[in-house]
């Protein structure tokens, strides 16, 4: 089974699981033939492999050079934010104050266009500026 997270506007996602190689969900998804492995949703669609999940979207991904750049620090950020950590766990876990932790969410959400947490997890995904462990 393959997990497949379906990202439709930066507040709404969703995640299924299917029962086909990732390599041929991308590859089908991206000529077109959506409907395949996703009869319920409408395209056009872009996917691309993240890890081990696809990630669909309904806009073409961004060219790399496009993309907003994230320090190391503010990755390790978005990660345990990705995995639910509050500012707090995540200021107790990589050595910060919560004040510094929520600065960089502040600067991450600026430059990602994301109204809040959820929204910022979940473009960064979209955008792959990491891999989701859904």
């Amino acid at each position: 089974m393959t997990k497949v997270l379906i990202i439709k506007a930066p507040e709404t996602f969703g995640v299924l699981e299917v029962n086909a190689p990732a390599e041929r969900i991308v590859r089908a998804i991206n000529r077109g033939n959506w409907e395949a492995y996703l009869p319920n949703e409408q395209g056009p669609l872009f996917a691309r492999l993240q890890g081990h999940v696809v990630v669909v979207t309904s806009t073409a991904p961004p060219r790399a050079e496009d993309l907003p750049k994230l320090s190391r620090r503010e990755y390790q950020v978005l990660v345990l934010l990705g995995d639910g950590l509050t500012t707090a766990e995540i200021a107790l876990r990589l050595g910060l104050r919560p004040r510094t932790v929520r600065g960089y969410v502040a600067g991450m959400k600026a430059r990602l266009e994301a109204h809040n947490i959820q929204q910022l997890v979940a473009r960064a995904v979209a955008l792959g500026l990491f891999n989701p462990d859904v």
